[in-house]
């Protein structure tokens, strides 16, 4: 049958999308292929429509269970034989499927990459398969943002279905991600499909903000109008933010892993049908959601990766229409994602820990919680740090976890229970405690999947009884915990640990944050997100982001220096110079050097002895040359890494007087360095950003410190901006932002040539916005 009519006949739609019809094309005649195409692109066609052109059954594999129910729901509604096999099936449900893909009357299968078992391998040896599709497969790359181990042994799993054709799709893979697909999947001969990465109908914005307080005070105008999801990093984060939406009359939902199951499903069903229109959630909620009329992703908090942003904001506007993308920010927002590595990457000596730990206990399959195994780490690892633990020997070979359905749950009958059976499945379920309870054994371990089958009941229902059961006295019972537990492959086999590597894999993760907090940088947004994935961007500002609506110019490369920025670059360069003379440390993290370059007296400066350096305050308010804050002197600070005047070195130690280990990133001068430094290197070149500080000069107000602002003259532009924003019907800071309005104050320009060097005012903004701003400083100056 052609494609273009099985394409109308099984999915009702009249022609492929771009880009669509050579890959269904490739994959239908036998080739392999990776695909990498924007989330609302199209991508499950390119594995569904070559799966009912081939024939046979096509295995899928996936990483949520929320996210196979919508995609078999959707098939199904289609006409499509689609299944999954996953925990959520009652007994009778999970036989009827293992029946009807025995009896070949499965068209598309879905399953969990932790489904592979021996037995499961046993099954599909008399299916007839014809495809195999890897779905979000940047999971199996240890430089994914969302690796997870399980997803390594496809490879594995696809040789013993005897290479069968494979196509892996993902909407996140940076070059070296999409490498190692291919490489682990063995698809070096199969074709690779990228289908570009700019979304041109998202208007990608980064508002900056001062504190949490203020991210708040800001949320309700930024989440409306149109359906919305706002996304923090930590549940009380998401707790803080429904709050205060709610407070200010915007019906929202709350949704994090720690919630009831049916909670959680309630919250999706309500967003989904329209009847709550904001959702405040972890990275937890998304997956599978196709609710294709979203209008606004909002980041609470800064995520760890470009790609688990991108993945995250192409929730929004799958429908076509003009959606935004906006990422509250300040600075310190990545001290949470440093957190986050320094848990996930643990130090050598407390694997060893843990593994030593694992083998002494004695059993195979080690059914432990994760707390429970924390207890044989230092004091100062936690769950997380147990867990990533498991996740290093896991990549090493040594441990497997247990996949979801072998787990074990636990049960302890009472040695007096009370008279007579329970009624309904209270009394099944009763029954068949008994029945496999042995003499003179207190505690049974046994498979909640196994039970289910048997007894012809859902999960919850077996759940349900056994809560019952144990609220009445019957017995005490653990459920089977997220984590499972681990199998031991070889209890003799030796730890050995590549600790070099695992220093670099961590220094890896924080280099992808580095290129997160890039992205609030002052270049294109757009282009930086298409340039991160490894295209070339068609344009050179996309007109669309809140850097360019602002009309500022395009980052200039690099360029010779006028002779007052080479000064401002020669004493940043002298201020790390001496600060290295003095402590005799080759490099220092770059916001430190910002403070002392900035005059700071904090105490780390003070604890330094920094503040005794002549170079103390060099770029600072006394410095009788611009003034600089510290974040901008650190932006210079990687203008000067990108022109090779300094180097980044990531460093790892532990922290005083525990085992824990944190990283964190130096900054060194070069030899160009000092060469600049010493006025040496006539050639030397190198992007300068916020050029216009250098020009301000002439204005005569760079002297002025924050403190010193002039107090009435501040209020009066906010009351304007606040005037201007309702004549506007927009957020007061798409007028501007506090800190533009600060940089005026401080600034007070008359004309609009003056008003355009205001930091966050650029040609449009002035145009639309500048003339009320620029006569109420005149009036304000004539008093």
């Amino acid at each position: 049958m052609e494609l273009e009519t099985l394409l109308l006949e099984r999915f009702g739609h009249p022609e492929f999308r771009p880009g669509q019809r050579e890959i269904v094309s490739h994959i239908a005649e036998g080739g392999d292929a990776l695909v990498v195409m924007p989330t609302g692109a199209g991508k499950s066609l390119c594995y569904q429509l070559p799966a009912l052109a081939r024939g046979g059954t096509t295995i899928v594999v996936s990483p949520l269970i929320a996210l196979m129910k919508d995609q078999v729901d959707s098939l199904r509604e289609q006409g499509v034989r689609a299944a999954a096999l996953n925990s959520s099936l009652s007994g009778p449900e999970y036989r009827a499927t293992v029946e009807e893909l025995k009896a070949g009357k499965v068209e598309l299968l879905y399953v969990a990459p932790e489904r592979f078992t021996p037995a499961f391998m046993k099954l599909l040896k008399d299916v007839d398969l014809r495809l195999f599709a890897v779905d979000e497969a940047h999971c199996l790359s240890q430089w994914g943002h969302d690796f997870r181990p399980d997803y390594l042994r496809l490879g594995a799993v696809r040789r013993e279905l005897g290479e069968l054709v494979t196509v892996a799709l993902t909407a996140t893979a940076t070059p070296e991600v999409q490498r190692d697909i291919v490489e682990t999947l063995g698809l070096a001969e199969g074709a690779v499909f990228i289908r570009g990465f700019d979304r041109d109908n998202l208007v990608l914005e980064v508002v900056p903000v001062d504190n949490l307080d203020h991210k708040l005070a800001i949320l309700p105008d930024v989440v409306v109008p149109g359906p919305s999801l706002v996304y923090c990093a930590s549940r009380k984060n998401v707790e803080r933010c429904t709050s205060a939406l709610r407070d200010a009359g915007v019906r929202a939902g709350l949704y994090h892993a720690g919630l009831p199951p049916d909670e959680r499903v309630r919250v999706q069903e309500d967003f989904m049908a329209g009847r709550i229109p904001v959702v405040v959630a972890t990275n937890a909620f998304g997956m599978g959601i196709d609710k294709r009329d979203i209008r606004n992703i909002v980041h609470m908090d800064m995520p760890g990766t470009v790609e688990a942003y991108y993945q995250e904001i192409g929730r929004a506007g799958r429908d076509g229409r003009i959606s935004r993308a906006v990422l509250l920010y300040k600075r310190s927002d990545r001290r949470i994602q440093e957190f986050f590595i320094d848990n996930s990457h643990p130090p050598a000596d407390w694997v060893h820990r843990l593994y030593e730990h694992l083998v002494g206990l004695g059993d195979n399959p080690i059914y432990r919680r994760v707390e429970e195994l924390a207890e044989a780490l230092p004091s100062e690892a936690g769950d997380r740090a147990a867990s990533s633990c498991l996740y290093v020997l896991q990549r090493a070979g040594l441990v497997r976890r247990i996949a979801p359905s072998e787990r074990r749950a636990q049960l302890t009958p009472s040695r007096y229970p009370p008279p007579g059976v329970p009624e309904g499945h209270r009394g099944e379920v009763w029954r068949q405690v008994r029945a496999f309870s042995k003499e003179g054994e207190d505690t049974l371990m046994f498979s909640p999947d196994e039970w289910c089958r048997d007894l012809g009941l859902s999960r919850d229902q077996l759940t349900s009884s056994l809560r019952g059961l144990e609220d009445r006295g019957y017995l005490t019972f653990r459920a089977a915990e997220r984590v499972g537990g681990v199998e031991l492959l070889d209890p003799s086999a030796p730890l050995e640990l590549d600790e070099r590597a695992m220093k670099e894999r961590r220094a890896r993760v924080y280099r992808k944050l580095d290129q997160m907090e890039g992205y609030t940088g002052p270049t294109c947004r757009r282009r930086y997100v298409v340039e991160y994935f490894g295209e070339k961007a068609p344009f050179e500002r996309c007109g669309t982001c809140d850097r360019c609506r602002e009309g500022a110019p395009a980052v200039a490369g690099p360029r010779e220096l006028i002779p007052d920025e080479m000064v401002v670059v020669r004493k940043l360069l002298a201020c790390l110079a001496r600060m290295s003379r003095q402590s005799g440390k080759e490099g220092f993290g770059a916001d430190l050097v910002a403070k002392v370059a900035t005059g700071s007296r904090e105490q780390k400066v003070l604890t330094w002895g920094f503040d005794q350096l002549s170079t103390h305050g060099i770029l600072g308010p006394r410095s009788g040359g611009p003034s600089w804050s510290s974040g901008e002197v650190s932006d210079l600070l990687g203008m000067l890494v990108q022109a090779e005047a300094l180097e980044e070195a990531y460093v790892t130690r532990s922290l005083k007087g525990t085992s824990k280990e944190v990283t964190y990133k130096e900054v060194r001068l070069t030899e160009l360095g000092w060469a600049v430094m010493k006025g040496e290197a006539e050639d030397f070149r190198m992007t300068f950003p916020y050029a216009s500080k250098v020009k301000r000069r002439v204005a005569g107000n760079d002297g002025m410190t924050p403190g010193q602002l002039p107090g009435e003259l501040l209020a009066l532009l906010r009351d304007i901006r606040k005037q201007l924003a309702q004549q506007a019907d927009v957020p007061a800071y798409v007028v501007a932002s506090n800190r533009t309005l600060d940089d005026m104050a401080r600034i007070q320009p008359t004309t609009n040539e003056a008003l355009l060097s205001v930091n966050g005012i650029g040609e449009t903004r002035a145009e639309r916005f500048g003339a009320p701003f620029l006569a109420a400083i005149r009036d304000w100056a004539q008093r």
